[in-house]
């Protein structure tokens, strides 16, 4: 039998990746402060990341941290179900529910993890006398749809926040007695659009559904006090997630939901049963950014406007930034080895802006993932306007 080359295997995938331009490989960055990183042996002005308050580098939360470090250390030790369920995260989700106006919150150790283990749990689950009959925003997150590889539930994608689209969908399947999920992001993380948050509630209650909300984005930015926009539907949505890696500039995430619903996952969710909770040093500071992020109502507003400002600029110069709301800004370009270009350039004018392609995105839509900070000056700002005007002219 002829031996198998398995590097031989790796390579040719690469190469191909590198012919359609679809490479991707780590960078390595030296951080000077929430929006400067220094890259290749020059300081620039970070523009892809989600650390949208800059708090990443906040002195209250930084001594919040150190203070439980000292005082319980620093690793769990165990997974909760055993020995490393403490008060604090008991706490941190008596907090988070009431902030959420849900019953109950668990915390998870990512938010990718949280989507993908909460939803498969769901749908591998007997709990159902017929199969699950799935309807999911086009544009949804990739942990979505790997929470939704069950063999046991239909999959069905719904055009992007297109309300019309969805009831058609459900419509079709009204008198089938299987039950009905309806999943979507609230605020979409590579096109910066709202979702239809009071349609897709509407639309759940008019077809008896469970509707899953994704606040990744809007957590920390948007709704009462930051966290997020389903505070006004709190009764009418059955189960949200969130994280606390992007404008709450720490790690893990969570999901607010139903006691019957935590229950659940704490007995069926192998990411809850198997994994070794989050630590007391991480536990600290999303304690401390629950504390401190209904404070910070003026560095929302600084960040809302500049984002609105950039956006009609943009337009103005006929950018692509497709139905970009928020301070998530893509511009579209399309052709994947022109969006390197596009990058590679803004790096030589002192930008760092990732270039976003496939399968990040769908094929054919390319861009450039603009991520406003409130860190971000209108300096800054105007500074990458006149940078991409400038390529955008020469390409």
């Amino acid at each position: 039998m002829k031996k198998m080359n398995f590097n031989q295997l790796f390579l040719n995938s690469l190469s191909d990746l590198k012919r359609k331009n679809l490479y991707r490989e780590l960078r390595v960055l030296k951080r000077i402060n929430s929006i400067k990183i220094k890259y290749n042996n020059k300081n620039l002005l970070n523009f892809s990341s989600n650390d949208y308050l800059g708090l990443s580098n906040n002195e209250i939360m930084k001594k919040e941290t150190i203070k439980i470090i000292n005082k319980y250390g620093i690793g769990s030790g165990s997974s909760r179900l055993v020995s490393g369920n403490y008060n604090f995260h008991e706490n941190i989700e008596v907090e988070l529910a009431k902030h959420k106006k849900t019953e109950s919150a668990i915390i998870f150790s990512t938010g990718y993890l949280a989507n993908y283990s909460i939803l498969s749990s769901i749908f591998n689950s007997n709990i159902f006398k017929k199969d699950p009959i799935v309807f999911s925003d086009k544009l949804n997150h990739q942990c979505i749809y790997e929470g939704c590889k069950s063999n046991k539930i239909k999959f069905i994608r719904f055009h992007h926040n297109d309300m019309n689209h969805l009831e058609h969908l459900l419509k079709n399947y009204r008198l089938k007695k299987n039950p009905k999920f309806i999943l979507s992001e609230s605020v979409f993380s590579m096109d910066g659009d709202f979702a239809d948050i009071e349609n897709l509630v509407n639309l759940k209650k008019k077809y008896n559904s469970f509707l899953f909300l994704d606040e990744a984005h809007a957590t920390g930015i948007y709704g009462k006090n930051g966290f997020g926009l389903s505070l006004k539907y709190s009764n009418e949505i059955d189960c949200v997630t969130g994280t606390f890696s992007k404008a709450f500039g720490s790690f893990g995430a969570y999901v607010a939901c139903s006691k019957n619903l935590k229950s659940f996952l704490i007995n069926k969710c192998p990411s809850i049963i198997y994994s070794t909770a989050i630590p007391f040093s991480l536990l600290a500071s999303i304690y401390s950014g629950i504390k401190l992020i209904p404070k910070l109502k003026n560095r929302r507003k600084k960040l809302i406007k500049n984002s609105f400002n950039f956006r009609e600029m943009l337009k103005k110069e006929n950018f692509n930034i497709g139905n970009s709301q928020t301070n998530i800004i893509p511009i579209i370009i399309g052709d994947s080895k022109k969006t390197i270009l596009y990058s590679k350039k803004l790096e030589k004018n002192g930008f760092y802006i990732i270039p976003i392609r496939y399968p990040s995105v769908p094929p054919n839509s390319s861009r450039l993932r603009i991520s406003i900070s409130s860190c971000h000056s209108e300096k800054n700002i105007k500074k990458l306007f006149n940078s991409l005007k400038l390529i955008k002219n020469i390409i």
